[in-house]
């Protein structure tokens, strides 16, 4: 028996590492939904009052999460992009849902989507899992015990230079919709080499290492919530501007090392 029966319970619920496996078993549905309807021939492309696009996998990863969580844990809440949730409240426990994230990579058959899933406690993300099931990868971090990729642990890079750097972004033109395009071309410039790999890979690539700088220029709450925690919990950090406005502002993530030339370029300093 341990010393303390206590360890790693949080008195406003479960275990972290009964929180770590429903969170896993949140994702293993979403892939089974997701990768099911993966270049499907008749999935259905909607769009939404922001113009953006939805399709049936979306809404019903987000409908299936739903309902696991309100099996396993009556009382927390969700909040996802297709169906909502009060974003203002932060007491307690609650669930932070991208279904897919790069629904338009999802749409044209190409693997960069991922599903985002964060529990946070009081605010503060405490667990999470990115589930990219095209390129078989798995995410996970629990906050100070690391992050993982598959079971393997992870790290940033050692890179302190820009020139020798990788720059990892959304695309060139979701900067151009928000006029900071050429800020990205500056920084790119500058830098060693650069990918456009949407808006969870960018991040993961900084938190697994193979980039040292990652950049989405505009995303919110559900989109950054499980990738910061992975990132800071393999050494890097990361700054959420999502609550910069009603649209979601940018996103940065880093090795740590050139986290300040990043906020810099972005005009975040």
């Amino acid at each position: 028996m341990p010393a303390n029966p206590d360890a790693g319970r949080d008195a406003t619920g479960p275990t972290t590492s009964s929180d770590l496996a429903l969170a896993h078993r949140l994702a293993d549905v979403a892939d089974a939904i997701s990768m099911s309807l993966f270049r499907s021939l008749d999935l259905r492309v909607e769009r939404k009052a922001d113009l953006t696009e939805v399709t049936q996998a979306d809404r019903r990863v987000e409908a299936r999460i739903r309902e696991e969580v309100a099996g396993a844990r009556p009382g927390d809440r969700v909040i996802g992009e297709e169906m909502g949730g009060d974003q203002a409240h932060t007491t307690g426990r609650r669930w932070i849902v991208d279904p897919i994230d790069g629904t338009r990579s999802f749409i044209r058959g190409y693997e960069t989507w991922a599903t985002l899933i964060a529990l946070q406690r009081d605010g503060r993300t405490v667990v999470s899992v990115a589930s990219v099931p095209a390129l078989t990868l798995r995410f996970a971090a629990v906050r100070g015990e690391g992050a993982t990729v598959n079971g393997t642990r992870i790290h940033v890079s050692a890179i302190d230079r820009a020139e020798a750097a990788m720059l990892a972004h959304t695309s060139v033109t979701g900067f151009a919709r928000v006029g900071v395009d050429e800020r990205l071309r500056t920084l790119a410039a500058r830098c060693w080499d650069s990918r456009s790999m949407g808006n969870a890979l960018s991040h993961l690539s900084v938190a697994r290492g193979t980039a040292d700088i990652g950049w989405s220029a505009r995303a919110n709450l559900w989109d950054f919530a499980a990738l910061a925690l992975i990132v800071e919990e393999a050494g890097g950090r990361f700054t959420d501007r999502s609550g910069d406005s009603p649209v979601g502002g940018a996103g940065i993530s880093s090795n740590g090392l050139l986290h300040e030339v990043a906020l810099e370029a972005a005009g975040l300093a």
